[in-house]
């Protein structure tokens, strides 16, 4: 079996797929597919519980612009709460000819953090916003 060729990655970008809308984003960091069994309670009596996802966070990262859909999200968590902010979404990964080449599904995700990066009076730096989104659930399509 031939190995892949390891320059097939260069050149991906990634998109956030949310409410509709796909949101580009420069980086992507703690993307994570995991499962883990609750062990049996015996009060509880009965079969045990099968496989259940854990809890996660991953950070997306996208230069800072007008386009406010981030801000807008962690806003509508602050104004009527988690469970209604609450989002069905995909990190898709497109290769350079920016066909899709993977998409990871998130179930039940919400933002719990936006952080903007430095802002430095003359720097030459990009400012950036970083975007912390919670998810009880990943899955590769």
């Amino acid at each position: 079996m031939a190995l892949p060729d390891p320059d097939s990655s260069v050149g991906h970008s990634f998109g956030l797929e949310l409410d509709g809308v796909t949101l580009p984003i420069t980086d992507v960091v703690g993307l994570v597919l995991s499962v883990f069994r609750l062990e049996f309670e015996a009060e509880h009596g009965g079969i045990p519980p099968g496989p259940r996802t854990s809890r996660h966070a991953l950070t997306l990262v996208r230069p800072l612009s007008g386009e406010k859909s981030f801000a807008g999200w962690v806003q509508q968590a602050n104004d009527v709460g988690l469970e209604a902010a609450r989002r069905r979404g995909a990190v898709v990964v497109y290769d350079d000819e920016g066909r899709p080449v993977a998409r990871y599904h998130l179930e039940n995700a919400w933002p719990s953090k936006l952080e903007i990066g430095s802002l430095t009076a003359g720097g030459t730096q990009m400012v950036v916003e970083r975007l912390t989104v919670s998810y009880e659930r990943c899955w590769l399509e």
